[in-house]
């Protein structure tokens, strides 16, 4: 019975860690396509700056 609780606890940890590493990915992506969208932006200037 021991172990039954044991895996049942592993398998808890196991689900939790995935969730938090999701999350963090999630963060991670969220993250980047900020900086593409920023870096986009100072493209687009620096192309409106050297037309002028």
């Amino acid at each position: 019975m021991t172990t039954y609780f044991q895996l049942k606890d592993d398998i808890k940890d196991v689900k939790s860690q995935q969730e938090t590493q999701n999350r963090v990915n999630d963060l991670r992506l969220k993250i980047l396509e900020d900086h593409v969208n920023i870096l986009q932006q100072q493209i687009d200037e620096l192309k409106q700056n050297s037309n002028h």
